[in-house]
C-alpha cells in the first residue's frame, strides 16, 4: 500500500468523531510483525487456541505452523516494537502527520463529541466517499475523501464550512485526498 493511501486512511481514522485506534507502532508506520499473545491457562487457553484456528482457518490452511501459537512464550518474545524504525524519515515524517492529526482532534473533534450522531456516508465505485456527522455543538462535521488513484470531479458544494484538514478543492478532489470541514449550526 502506497504511503499517500495510508496517509488517506489515517486522516479518516483519527480525525472521524469515534475512537481512533492505533496499533503498537503504526503511528510511526513500524512494518516488524507484533503477533496476538496471550498467557491464559487451562481451559481458557485452549479455547484460545482453537477459536483462533477456526477463525483464520483459511491462514491455517495456507501457512501451518508458520502462523505463531499466542500462547507460546515464543511469541510473547516475539512482539517487539522496532523503535529503530521512528529514527528512519519516513518513521519520522509519519509520527509528525499523526501528531498534527492528534493536535487538530483534540482542538476541533473533541470539544464537540458529547451528543455526537452519525448522519449517513456515502461511498461511490469511483472512490469517492462522504459523511457527515451532527456534533454535540449542533455543528456538522463533513468529510470528502478521494479513496483512489485517479482524481475525481464532486460538487463544489461539498466543500462547504470551515475547513479543519485537508486544501480546499475546485472541483477536482486529488488522489487519496481527505478533506474535513466544520459547518456551524
Amino acid at each position: 500500500m502506497s504511503a499517500s493511501a495510508i496517509e488517506a486512511a489515517l486522516a479518516i481514522t483519527l480525525l472521524a468523531p469515534m475512537v481512533p485506534m492505533l496499533f503498537m507502532g503504526e503511528e510511526w508506520g513500524s512494518k516488524a510483525p507484533f503477533p496476538f499473545f496471550c498467557d491464559f491457562k487451562g481451559d481458557l487457553a485452549e479455547a484460545v487456541r482453537n477459536g483462533r484456528r477456526k477463525e483464520f482457518a483459511g491462514a491455517y490452511a495456507k501457512y501451518g505452523d508458520e502462523i505463531p501459537d499466542p500462547l507460546d512464550p515464543l511469541t510473547f518474545q516475539s512482539a517487539i516494537l522496532d523503535w529503530q524504525s521512528l529514527n528512519e524519515q519516513a518513521g519520522r515524517k509519519r509520527l509528525a502527520l499523526v501528531q498534527n492529526l492528534l493536535a487538530m482532534r483534540r482542538r476541533e473533534i473533541v470539544p464537540r463529541l458529547a451528543g455526537t450522531t452519525f448522519g449517513g456516508a456515502h461511498a461511490q465505485d469511483s472512490g469517492l466517499l462522504t459523511a457527515h456527522w451532527r456534533m454535540g455543538d449542533g455543528a456538522t462535521l463533513h468529510l470528502l475523501a478521494n479513496l483512489s488513484t485517479d482524481g475525481i470531479a464532486h460538487k463544489q458544494s461539498e466543500t462547504t464550512g470551515t475547513p479543519i484538514w485537508g486544501d480546499a478543492t475546485s472541483g477536482l478532489v486529488p488522489p487519496w485526498s481527505v478533506f474535513w470541514r466544520l459547518e456551524a449550526r
